[in-house]
């Protein structure tokens, strides 16, 4: 075990002390090093005792006093990410077409990046060292898939070989004063109903340290061929599911339980006030897009409107079914603001992952371009949560792309409404 440094911040600690690129760090106060993590726990401190060594294999230590605030200035190699070995019956990954970009089948279940960018794991390819680890150094909140906290269905929804008991591994990571976020993919005829009800109580349990629970529908797409048979959500089965949470919640008197967006569009009810989601700690689960969203307009509209007052051209949001509505609260207010409507909105039915997939982040530009027909002169308004962080669809087309096949300019608003950028 063992870290490579990757580059040293010139006149930083490391390089006037005689640390570089290339070199490897074996230990840090004799503490083992063998990630970034590991890094900047053990960097902690003031005073350092670093064994590196050397490209050429040469070993030497090196003692740093470090002043309180001042980076080391050490980039570590790129660290290599765990992945997941379950093969749930729900797994989206597992439903997506063919011949995509790469990254889209990657299934990370890693523990760090848990940690550090609110990813969710299930706990199952921990060695007892890891949760040792976890524990020392105080790797918390961890963000936690657990789906059913009954130990035979979990197995069989989520397909690990081993015996695993999630209850036991929650209550071991509390009693070491690890906190955790807890996310169930609610799946009708699996883990609904009464198994949920148990899920949540369990969860809930005054030993365990949960921060939060946060309820997702199972996603299905069309290419579910050779694949389990599963059920969609639909609005009886969605109501049935936000009445179990308020019964529980009045039941529990405890306040930390989220339902995604999707179970208020399909049962029709309007999304919940901001007070429901507190401080949003599901956000990166989805939950709570839609409220976060119409706050943010609101204290936006202002702006956003003095943008298109400037560049005086009609408007055609383009969205999912999801955000229809509050998409076309937007496009309302808008024209509202005109003798003359300039603003239309229209939500773009999935035929690329199937009908059932309702969210505007993944829709296609094939089948954005196949169903719009805008109108002369008219700006393209998208949700940026299309586009993937180098701003390139699914289907691989970038947002220049998209303007120049389109021969007219395109307005990506960002999916929280904290801005938005002419293209």
């Amino acid at each position: 075990m063992a870290l490579l440094i990757h580059s040293v911040m010139p006149r930083s600690l490391a390089a006037k002390n005689g640390i570089h690129a290339g070199d490897i760090i074996i230990s840090i106060n004799g503490n083992r090093v063998q990630d970034f993590i590991d890094l900047q726990f053990f960097s902690s401190d003031c005073a350092l005792n670093f064994e590196i060594q050397s490209s050429t294999g040469e070993s030497r230590q090196i003692l740093i006093e470090r002043v309180d605030g001042k980076p080391l200035g050490i980039e570590p190699e790129s660290y290599n990410c765990r992945f997941c070995h379950n093969r749930c019956v729900f797994c989206f990954i597992d439903q997506m077409p063919p011949h995509l970009r790469p990254t889209l089948y990657t299934k990370d279940d890693d523990y760090l990046y848990s940690f550090v960018f609110g990813n969710y794991i299930t706990l199952t390819n921990l060695r007892a060292e890891e949760f040792e680890r976890i524990a020392k150094q105080h790797i918390s909140p961890l963000y936690i898939s657990v789906h059913t906290t009954d130990s035979g269905l979990r197995k069989q929804m989520m397909r690990y070989k081993q015996d695993f008991d999630v209850v036991r591994r929650l209550k071991t990571l509390s009693e070491n004063g690890i906190e955790f976020h807890t996310q169930i993919v609610v799946v009708p005829g699996l883990n609904d109903g009464e198994a949920l009800k148990e899920t949540i109580r369990t969860l809930l349990h005054k030993k365990l340290n949960t921060l939060s629970i946060g309820l997702v529908p199972v996603g299905l797409t069309k290419h579910r061929e050779k694949l389990t048979q599963l059920t969609a959500f639909d609005e009886v089965r969605a109501i049935e599911l936000l009445d179990i949470v308020e019964e529980l919640k009045q039941e529990t008197e405890r306040d930390l339980i989220f339902c995604a967006d999707e179970f208020f569009v399909l049962a029709h009810r309007p999304i919940p006030p901001k007070e429901y989601y507190q401080e949003y700690p599901q956000l990166e689960n989805g939950i709570g897009m839609l409220r976060l969203s119409m706050e943010n307009f609101k204290s936006k509209k202002r702006s956003f409107l003095k943008d298109i007052k400037k560049k005086n051209q009609p408007l055609l949001f383009v969205t999912g079914k999801s955000a229809f509505s509050f998409v076309q609260e937007i496009a309302d207010w808008v024209n509202s603001k005109f003798d003359e409507p300039i603003a239309r909105t229209q939500a773009i039915r999935n035929d690329f992952m199937g009908e059932l997939i309702t969210v505007a982040g993944l829709l296609t530009y094939e089948d954005i371009n196949k169903q719009i027909s805008p109108r002369d002169n008219e700006v393209i308004v998208l949700p940026n949560s299309i586009f993937n962080h180098e701003g390139v669809t699914i289907d691989g087309k970038s947002q220049i792309d998209m303007k120049q096949l389109w021969q007219r300019d395109i307005l990506v608003v960002d999916q929280l409404f904290e801005d938005w950028d002419w293209i």
